[in-house]
């Protein structure tokens, strides 16, 4: 029998040759177009994510989409030159609240004081505020609606300077002006929350308040985005929290990374996304072996 298939949609954090010390993972330009030179001689074809979701039916999985995550300022020499030089027109979710290097995001923060601060002495301000939780495990103790209180009062402590003058100095996210120019270039935006919080763990009102704020300055700030939402750390909220979330805002696609039936095809609006900016291994694991898994099920429960 043969499996179902539908396109990949594939998402990055940075692809530079410095990564900036706010996020210190991704992948080297050179290895993100080795990755892409490699799925093009094999058949594969780029297309923009709102071409997929104009008409999925049209599409299979040697289509690709590409997606970027944040919103970081290294990224934008990648954007431009995939737009102009190859054609390829990405995506990149934007966190509201570090829109033009206004804030930063609790976990940013984290890694920053991970940075700057001994473990030692960051495990004892972290233990202050949340008993018996450690940098590793403080993501499942904290509650999602002290973290930004919490990351702050500990930031206070140990960090030898503060939050604005690092993104005054530093500028890890997209200006304005920058989102502005890969808009003109090609590239489409879409949310990724205001505060990047674990969706999974949140109620309703908190989770209508996420996307909220992202929507008003959006029109405040007259930036032309598409109604794509895709989760912090790929965890969906509830599906009923999900189901009013689509209707109130009338999002066009939810993205997460992980599998189920109905995913990536209408008229569901679940996408599911493959992280590439791995390791070589793993990055060849979530592509081959996650879309098979997702059309596997789809096909033993005669989901079409």
């Amino acid at each position: 029998m043969k499996l179902n298939t539908t396109p990949r949609v594939l998402y990055y954090h940075i692809v530079a040759d410095k990564f900036p010390e706010i996020y210190p993972y991704g992948i080297s330009v050179s290895n993100f177009f080795k990755q892409l030179g490699r799925l093009k001689r094999r058949g594969y074809k780029f297309r923009s994510l709102s071409e997929i979701l104009a008409n999925p039916k049209r599409f299979n999985d040697k289509d690709l989409a590409l997606s970027f995550d944040d919103g970081f300022s290294a990224n934008y020499p990648v954007l431009i030159y995939l737009c102009k030089e190859y054609n390829i027109k990405p995506t990149v979710f934007l966190i509201g609240k570090c829109v033009d290097n206004k804030e930063m995001a609790w976990n940013h923060k984290l890694l920053l004081m991970k940075r700057y601060c001994s473990p030692g002495k960051l495990s004892a301000e972290i233990n202050k505020y949340v008993p018996g939780a450690t940098i590793s495990t403080l993501f499942s103790r904290i509650e999602m609606s002290e973290k930004d209180e919490i990351t702050d009062a500990i930031w206070n402590e140990v960090m030898p300077f503060s939050q604005s003058n690092y993104l005054q100095k530093h500028k890890p996210f997209l200006s304005l002006t920058r989102i502005q120019s890969l808009q003109k270039a090609g590239v489409d935006f879409g949310i990724h929350s205001w505060s990047h919080p674990d969706f999974a763990r949140l109620n309703y009102s908190e989770a209508y308040t996420e996307l909220d704020l992202c929507f008003k300055q959006n029109e405040e700030l007259s930036l032309s985005f598409k109604r794509y939402f895709a989760y912090p750390y790929g965890r969906p909220a509830q599906k009923d929290i999900e189901t009013k979330l689509i209707k109130n805002f009338q999002l066009l696609a939810t993205f997460g990374i992980s599998y189920g039936l109905g995913d990536n095809r209408l008229p569901y609006t679940r996408w599911q996304r493959i992280k590439m900016d791995s390791s070589k291994l793993v990055n060849r694991e979530q592509f081959l072996v996650m879309p098979w898994l997702r059309s596997f099920k789809a096909l033993r429960y005669n989901f079409q």
